[in-house]
């Protein structure tokens, strides 16, 4: 049975025609022509979410296990569906990831005209909520829908890339018209020009800067995550290589290269090696492409971030620019980075061999002092990150985005070759690693793997449903048990003395995970020992079913350093120095 051809068919049509292959759907019957042209595309695998926020959030994890090559795809329906995607919004957006929601909504003739708070049924005023969350809103109407979709999908692949959320008023879905495949194919094919029309701006300005970096005594290279989603991996890394200049990465890029490549210097921050932060303060030169430099990378100190250097700042995003404005000795370019395709340099320059020594010194003594003060025979959440790092090639690696557990897995994670490993950076939520995880498992040909804490799998763990419903082939479901919310139960306890709301004894009620297992019909592992890990990956198939593995460990260890926040006598906190960042 194929859909009738209508509004709803098309544009679910064009999507997959852009590389969508499957969507991530919670149905309502403000959707219902949606719903059933997703269901009826042969092209598309419909997958079923418990709720709109792990749509969203899967059709996040979708994009991202992809390398940002397809677009995310989520169907929701009007009023609630809508509401309950903000969350998941704001973290895709916030990441450049390039995904489409379609979106129900009542009839035009119902869509509130008066102001009063409450109106249609199952209406929200859904684009005063929606459009601050997302790059693009758009409602289509039966009048130059064919134009209209056009314009805003290619918002989420140009420049900045990011959500395009479309509205869809009921009406209008199940308007009839003459449209099959074909002309899904050519409007495709309209969004692609119009994509490449837009492309490859700063160019020169963004190649220079690349060969100014070789004129530096100390150059540095910083990736961010904008490498991968303009597609240019293989060039950045070709040019690290073939020049031998050394190089950080933010958390979301430090995948690009593999964590012992003897160039690969770590994630400078405030939650990062000391070898990583020294190599930052040691460069002369320092060329950031793509990276947002948030307030959490930078410790609330981003004019200091690297403050000694001349600095030159890349991006997509003139917005992102602006916040390195009037620094001193730093400029910013304007350029999308896919402009490196095909490029390398004409140079034959490279780094000093006594800097890029200096940097290996650096990175050699402080991860045998890591290992001295952190390592040995419990199962800790640094011992969990190197077993995992040791095994995760060829794999999507999917933490949660929050949390004591979260922060100090990624922290002292270790990337292989063809490793990804990814996380909502932006937002921070709890809640998203799962429904990421299992939206990963199908935008990628690796298996997945979703690591999260048992206070942040309580968000979304009705997606436990869909984990036993679809049972991705391999997929791993780690909850680091650590009793709680350790994280805020630290910071209670070093600011205020004692704790609240953050584990049992302070009232948060989390159940037993082999019952919640048991009720969802899924496989669980208790792992208590470094024996038991090793034993549960030695057995682990990448054809074998899902499974939840609680892993137990410790309610609080060492992060490894980190800057200190001191709350003052007028309620303002105080973040120490990059600088000072000690054990």
């Amino acid at each position: 049975m194929s859909a009738p051809a209508n509004i709803a068919s098309h544009a679910v049509a064009l999507i997959q025609a852009l590389g969508a292959d499957t969507a991530f759907c919670l149905t309502g019957g403000m959707a219902m022509h949606i719903n059933r042209a997703v269901a009826e595309h042969p092209g598309l695998t419909a997958v079923y979410c418990q709720h709109e926020q792990a749509a969203v959030a899967a059709a996040e994890g979708y994009a991202k296990a992809a390398d940002f090559r397809k677009p995310g795809f989520a169907v929701v329906t009007a009023g609630p569906g809508v509401t309950n995607t903000i969350t998941a919004l704001v973290s895709a957006n916030g990441d450049s990831t390039p995904l489409i929601v379609l979106a129900g909504q009542i009839k035009r003739e119902d869509i509130n005209p008066f102001g009063v708070r409450t109106h249609g049924i199952q209406e929200v005023p859904s684009q005063a909520i929606v459009s601050p969350c997302v790059k693009r809103f758009t409602r289509l109407d039966t009048a130059g829908f064919r134009e209209a979709l056009i314009e805003a999908l290619a918002d989420a692949f140009t420049g900045r890339p990011g959500v395009v959320f479309v509205e869809i008023p009921l009406d209008v879905q199940g308007a009839p018209v003459a449209l099959g495949q074909a002309e899904a194919d050519e409007d495709a094919a309209q969004v692609r020009a119009v994509v490449a029309a837009r492309g490859g701006f700063g160019a020169d300005a963004l190649r220079h800067a690349m060969d100014e970096l070789l004129t530096a005594e100390r150059p540095l290279l910083y990736v961010g995550n904008g490498v991968r989603i303009a597609g240019v991996e293989a060039e950045v890394r070709a040019f690290i290589e073939a020049h031998q200049v050394p190089a950080v990465f933010s958390w979301l890029s430090f995948d690009i290269l593999p964590a012992d490549h003897p160039l690969h210097f770590g994630s400078p921050g405030g939650l990062a090696p000391i070898s990583a932060n020294r190599v930052l303060g040691g460069a002369d030169r320092i060329l950031f492409l793509g990276a947002r430099l948030d307030l959490g990378t930078t410790a609330f100190q981003r004019r200091d971030f690297g403050g000694q250097a001349q600095r030159v700042f890349v991006d997509a995003d003139a917005a992102e620019l602006a916040k390195q404005a009037g620094y001193e000795r730093s400029r910013g370019i304007e350029a999308d980075l896919a402009a490196l395709k095909g490029w390398s340099s004409t140079s034959n320059a490279k780094a000093d061999p006594a800097w890029t020594d200096w940097c290996q010194a650096q990175r050699s003594a402080y991860e045998a002092d890591e290992r001295a003060r952190l390592g040995g025979d419990a199962l800790t959440v640094y011992e969990l990150a190197g077993r995992l790092s040791a095994w995760s090639a060829g794999k999507v690696m999917v933490p949660a985005s929050s949390g004591y557990a979260e922060e100090t897995l990624t922290r002292f994670f270790r990337p292989g070759e063809d490793n990804r490993f990814f996380n909502g950076a932006a937002l921070g939520s709890m809640g998203l690693g799962l429904p990421m995880a299992l939206g990963a498992a199908f935008g990628s040909s690796r298996p997945a793997m979703c690591i999260e804490a048992d206070g942040g799998v309580m968000l979304n763990i009705q997606e436990l449903a869909t984990m036993r419903q679809y049972a991705p082939p391999g997929f791993v479901l780690f909850v680091m048990n650590n009793d709680g919310y350790e994280s805020i139960r630290a910071s209670q306890s070093r600011h205020f003395g004692h704790v609240f709301g953050a584990d049992a004894p302070s009232g948060l009620f989390i159940p037993p995970f082999d019952k919640l297992a048991a009720a969802y019909g899924v496989a669980h592992v208790r792992i208590e020992t470094l024996e038991a890990l090793d034993a549960f990956l030695g057995a682990w198939t990448p054809d074998g079913a899902p499974v939840l593995a609680e892993v137990i460990i410790p309610k609080a260890e060492p992060r490894g350093p980190a800057v200190k926040t001191v709350i003052q006598a007028d309620g303002r906190p105080v973040t120490s120095a990059l600088a000072e960042i000690d054990w």
